[in-house]
Order: structure tokens, then sequence, then C-alpha cells
């Protein structure tokens, strides 16, 4: 079955236009909507994806830092332990007793019989260096190299018996 339509301006028959035609247009118009729904929900759900992504990845890094941070406070609680060992030890190495007992009995030290005193002038000494002192460690000195360059050096050879 086949309908005419007039135009408005002229009143006569324009074209022609089968029920066919015109359930096509109709079910591609419905077709069209569907997909546009669907197409909408499928970017909608891309979206939603996207975002829990990110959230994951956030949330995995502040928990991955999380347990950095922890394994660091651990680490600083073992040196600590260390540290306080460590000036335990030292004590017990500056212990004068100690030293004086392992002189004499592990090295045959002795008193020294006759005390040498040497005279440095003013201009040559030079003030001691700067320490900073820390909470957790004392500073540790060389006083050894102190003692040594306070004793007496030997005497050079003179150069005419070398050469002799």
């Amino acid at each position: 079955m086949q309908k005419t339509r007039r135009t408005p301006a002229t009143g006569t028959t324009a074209y022609k236009v089968s029920d066919r035609v015109r359930a096509a247009r109709a079910n591609l118009t419905v077709r069209t909507g569907r997909l546009r729904t669907t197409s909408g929900f499928i970017f909608a759900a891309m979206l939603v994806c996207l975002g829990s992504l990110v959230w994951l990845s956030l949330t995995s890094q502040i928990v991955a830092y999380g347990y950095e941070t922890e394994k660091m406070d651990k680490r600083e609680v073992v040196l600590k332990r260390q540290a306080e060992q460590l000036q335990s030890e030292i004590a017990k190495y500056e212990n004068l007793q100690r030293i004086e007992n392992v002189a004499k009995n592990k090295l045959e030290m002795v008193p020294p019989q006759k005390a040498v005193y040497v005279k440095v002038p003013a201009e040559l000494a030079q003030p001691a260096p700067v320490q900073i002192q820390t909470n957790s460690l004392n500073p540790v000195t060389d006083w050894w190299r102190e003692l040594t360059e306070m004793l007496p050096r030997p005497s050079q050879p003179s150069t005419n018996n070398a050469q002799k």
C-alpha cells in the first residue's frame, strides 16, 4: 500500500514513500538510540575502570611507602643500639686501669725511670682542632699521635760520616 504526500505550496504529489521504508527508518532510529545508549554505558564503564585503576595504583604506592618507612624505622633502632654498644666499648677501652694492665702484662712495659720534658715555643704551638660534640657519640681523638710528637727524636747521623 502506497501513500502519497502533497507539498504544502503546490498541493501536488511530490513523492511516494512505501511502508517498508518508513518501518526501516523507524527501526534505524530505534537501533541508533540503542547504540548511543550502549556506547554511553560502555564509555561510563571505561571511565569507572580507569578511575579504579588510578585509585588502586595510588593506594598501592601509599602502602609501599608505609612498608618502606617501617623498614627504615627498624633500621634506625638497630643502628642506635649498635651506636650504644660501640659507646660502651669505647668507654671500656678508655679505662685507665685497663690500659695500664695491658701495658704492664701484655706489652711488658715498665714505668719510666726518668721523665723527659720538651719545651715548645708558643709560636709553634697550634690550637687543638674544634670538635663537635653529638649526643649519641663522643669524638675519638688520636691521643697516641700527640704523645709520639712530644717524644724526643733520635739524632740524625751527620752527612760527613755517611760520605766517608
